[in-house]
């Protein structure tokens, strides 16, 4: 079957693609950081990193409109670096076993 008409399909919007280079590059960069990336969301503008590393980019100011949300389990985390939206999340006792405190297993 034929089509009727025979109309350029544009799908890489220059808006769109500005959005991708944005987001590429910023994911570059956070790979050059040696920050690794969990998840990589370029619809929805988003990047998954580690709990560590997420910590490490506010501590060093490199992200900005930092949020906490804490939920039952974990608390998610959320920020912007370069325009994108990154994420990471810490499971309520994700600080102990982090950096565990000696026990005493003494008997007295």
């Amino acid at each position: 079957m034929q089509a009727s008409t025979n109309a350029v399909l544009k799908v890489l919007t220059p808006r769109l693609a500005d959005r991708l280079r944005t987001f590429n590059s910023a994911a570059r960069d956070l790979q050059r950081m040696g920050i690794r990336l969990h998840r990589i969301e370029p619809n929805e503008n988003r990047l998954t990193i580690g709990p560590e590393d997420g910590q490490r980019l506010v501590s060093l100011q490199r992200a900005w409109g930092y949020q906490r949300h804490g939920t039952a389990g974990s608390t998610r985390y959320s920020a912007q670096f370069m325009g994108v939206e990154i994420v990471w999340s810490e499971p309520i006792s994700y600080r102990d076993f982090a950096s565990p405190s000696p026990i005493d297993l003494t008997f007295h």
